[in-house]
């Protein structure tokens, strides 16, 4: 019987080797700062979301779940210091 291959990714905090069913994902758009006057300005500019792994450690040090990830998102983001 073979063993099951799981993909490691790390963790956004402390950098640990983290399996991807257990890290808690975030999704977080950046926001952009433009250095330039108001005439220059572009119309529009797009960003991809970001996601960042989180280990179970750093995840209940900072006290995040999955559950409130899917309630409160935007307290979470704003607690952990992530612009929105």
């Amino acid at each position: 019987m073979r063993a099951k291959k799981y993909s490691n990714v790390h963790c956004y905090y402390c950098g640990r080797l983290v399996r991807i069913d257990k890290a808690v994902v975030l999704r977080v758009s950046p926001r952009i700062r433009l250095d330039v006057s108001d005439d220059q300005k572009p119309f529009l500019v797009q960003v991809q979301p970001i996601k960042i792994y989180i280990c179970p450690a750093c995840a209940r040090y900072r006290g995040i779940t999955k559950k409130d990830l899917r309630n409160k998102e935007k307290e979470i983001l704003t607690k952990l210091g992530i612009d929105i």
